[in-house]
């Protein structure tokens, strides 16, 4: 009977693993794509449903004028993800939300530095 060499290695949860044609493997962990899941859903619906106030710092969509039978574009969200590299194996195992200045289309810096410091 064999034991692993890492002890903290079994206590990880378990993540989806795929091979690229770069010969990396890249191992995602069930976290990250509940968070990104969760924050396309809760733009998707606040786009769909436009507060009267929108908050600061939050993008707000834009909607179509009334009768217009165009469909509604994708809300775009941005984020990113955290994760480490050991020879050939990625893994991603965290990943947050990043807020897009509605003015100048840029992301804004001091919530990036904020959420890196957690």
């Amino acid at each position: 009977m064999s034991t692993p060499s890492d002890p903290a290695a079994s206590a990880q949860p378990p993540s989806t693993a795929a091979t690229s044609s770069s010969g990396l493997t890249f191992k995602l962990h069930p976290l990250v794509i509940v968070n990104v899941s969760d924050h396309y859903t809760r733009v998707k619906a606040q786009a769909s449903f436009p507060a009267e106030a929108p908050s600061p710092g939050k993008a707000q969509a834009s909607c179509s004028a009334e009768g217009s039978s165009a469909p509604a574009e994708p809300p775009r969200v941005f984020g990113c993800v955290i994760g480490v590299q050991r020879g050939r194996t990625v893994e991603i195992f965290n990943s947050f939300e990043l807020v897009l200045d509605p003015v100048t289309g840029t992301l804004e810096r001091a919530f990036l530095e904020k959420k890196l410091e957690l």
